[in-house]
């Protein structure tokens, strides 16, 4: 019976280490929805079971993904954990300054490399987030309590931050992404941001950097970088 079990998880593993072959050459691309049990049965010639085994097997790896409803998915980017460090259980007041300091080491020179290589349409996705963050801190200087403002102008400082994280082009900086997103979503959970008036500050910190990578000038852009994580560093108590 053991040796049963072993030899139905060594299939598993096998067809999922195939379908893991077919997401890095393409034929499945990221993001696209996996095709469906039959025909991943007929293609790989296995059993229903065995396919269900295989892809919970790259689920429980981060490279496949459920959407109830409709269907089995490829990650946008396979392997990469939504806490791969385990902040969940590091204490807040320790965990917030750390993630300051961490970044405060490594923003400024991606703000660098990313005024050398950003695209122009990377540049133009960058304005209309600013645009859209612009709008909601007008709503928000009418009531800093608006709740849902607040949400919003968090996801697009994530969404901020990702594009100038992706503009360096470095593959490996660019998995840095999870640890960066839960930096920014504490800085909003945990009122980092007190007042409109800290809010703008940060965000015409935000448009300097735009201007900076806008003009190539990557000297420019790291010392934005220094001046923001500077001003985050003061606003969490953390002054080193």
């Amino acid at each position: 019976m053991v040796q049963a079990m072993e030899r139905g998880f060594t299939l598993s593993q096998n067809i999922a280490d195939k379908i893991k072959t077919k997401i890095m050459t393409g034929e499945f691309a990221l993001g696209s929805k996996l095709p469906n049990e039959n025909e991943l049965m007929d293609d790989l010639n296995v059993s229903r079971t065995t396919i269900r085994e295989a892809v919970k097997i790259l689920i429980s790896k981060n490279i496949l993904y459920i959407e109830r409803g409709k269907g089995t998915y490829v990650a946008a980017i396979p392997g990469l954990a939504d806490d791969p460090y385990g902040f969940e259980f590091i204490p807040e007041e320790k965990l917030i300054p750390d993630l300051c300091e961490t970044r405060s080491v490594i923003e400024p020179e991606v703000c660098y490399l990313a005024a050398q290589r950003a695209t122009r349409r990377q540049l133009s996705e960058m304005e209309a987030i600013l645009r859209k963050m612009n709008e909601i801190m007008y709503e928000l200087k009418m009531d800093e309590s608006d709740q849902r403002m607040i949400d919003q102008l968090a996801d697009c400082e994530m969404e901020f931050h990702s594009l100038v994280y992706c503009m360096t082009g470095n593959i490996v900086i660019e998995r840095m992404l999870p640890t960066i997103k839960k930096a920014i979503a504490l800085n909003y959970t945990t009122n980092v941001y007190r007042r409109s008036f800290e809010l703008t500050v940060t965000q015409n910190l935000h448009i300097d950097l735009f201007h900076a990578l806008q003009a190539g000038d990557a000297d420019r852009a790291r010392e934005i970088g220094r001046e923001h994580m500077k001003t985050m560093q003061e606003k969490t108590g953390q002054r080193r």
